[in-house]
């Protein structure tokens, strides 16, 4: 499996256009639209295909959400955008690879409403649209005696799967106050007007006729908590292991980090006990992983912006790519 590098710093622009021209040919169903190699390899929730086929095949039009991710240095541009199929949106995630003026690697996470996750986040893609654009403070560009080195910004991105595994509250959680956690279009951290009657947030499992928010697998009060308190209650220890961590996009001038990995459940940890000593049960009991694509916004250290869009795949089902230096097994 080769992987083709840029040979020169490419411009935001440039990359850019290149994403253009890829969701153009992918919405016109015709390749010739974007200049791909003519060994260009195409992944879709991590199964290889045909250019072609997937949502190639099936994706009729862009929706109203588009988020773009560059590294100048290494040639990957990645995205966050909504698609429409038929009659159904989806969140696609997508990164390209470019070299030579051309697409070499086309990778994608497809997360096709209530597809990912058994009818939570159904609604995501259609958040997305309503917003319009994603938040502008991802696109500020951090002050050149503030910017941090690849290498720094890749090991703070990494301090975020580091925390979810095997979570415990003990760990060193470098989140803002003002944090703002987005998964699959639904935000799920401080939303604080929807904690009910004014009770102070817990973790989320749900108590005696206590319904989950219809947006996220989350209950409204644990959503009310800060990112950082949400892992300092130790709620995510249900997920055992987060493998095949890979880095593609850093962007210096914006302290922004794209990253993939995959979150695994073994489906043995039915209980457990929290932070502050309280027992509680485990909502997952099969073996299941997720498939995640996630950007974070770092400033000064500290993590102010995430997105992530996931889509459910076989258990333990490897990245069909290629570990590079500085990813993590």
């Amino acid at each position: 499996m080769t992987h083709m590098v840029a040979t020169e710093r490419i411009s935001r622009a440039d990359l850019t256009g290149h994403m253009d021209a890829f969701l153009t040919a992918l919405t016109n169903r015709d390749p010739g639209k974007a200049a791909l190699a003519t060994d260009v390899r195409y992944t879709e929730n991590g199964q290889q295909l045909p250019v072609g086929e997937g949502a190639w095949a099936t994706a009729d039009r862009l929706g109203g959400y588009r988020h773009d991710f560059a590294d100048m240095h290494s040639g990957n541009v990645a995205t966050i955008a909504t698609i429409v199929e038929g009659r159904s949106d989806a969140i696609l995630v997508a990164r390209l690879l470019v070299a030579d003026g051309r697409i070499t690697e086309i990778e994608t996470i497809v997360a096709r409403g209530d597809l990912a996750g058994g009818g939570v986040w159904a609604e995501g893609a259609k958040k997305l649209n309503a917003a319009g654009q994603a938040d502008a403070h991802w696109a500020a560009p951090i002050p050149e005696g503030e910017r941090m080195s690849r290498d720094e910004l890749r090991r703070v991105a990494n301090m975020y799967f580091a925390a979810i595994e095997k979570n415990d509250g003990k760990g060193d959680y470098p989140f803002a106050d003002d944090c703002i956690r987005i998964e699959n279009g639904s935000r799920t951290t401080g939303v604080r007007d929807v904690a009910p009657g004014g009770e102070a947030p817990r973790p989320a499992t749900p108590a005696p006729g206590e319904k989950r928010s219809g947006d996220s697998p989350y209950t409204l009060n644990f959503m009310a908590m800060s990112a950082k308190e949400q892992l300092e209650t130790g709620f995510f220890a249900f997920v055992d292991r987060i493998r095949h961590r890979r880095f593609p996009v850093i962007d210096e001038e914006r302290g922004v980090v794209f990253a993939f990995g995959f979150f695994d459940h073994s489906g043995t940890v039915r209980s457990y006990t929290l932070a502050d000593g309280r027992p509680i049960p485990a909502s997952i009991d099969r073996p299941f992983t997720w498939e995640i694509g996630e950007a974070f916004k770092i400033e000064k250290g500290l993590f102010t912006r995430i997105e992530a869009v996931m889509s459910p795949c076989p258990y333990g089902m490897p990245p069909n790519w290629p570990l590079l230096d500085g990813d993590i097994l």
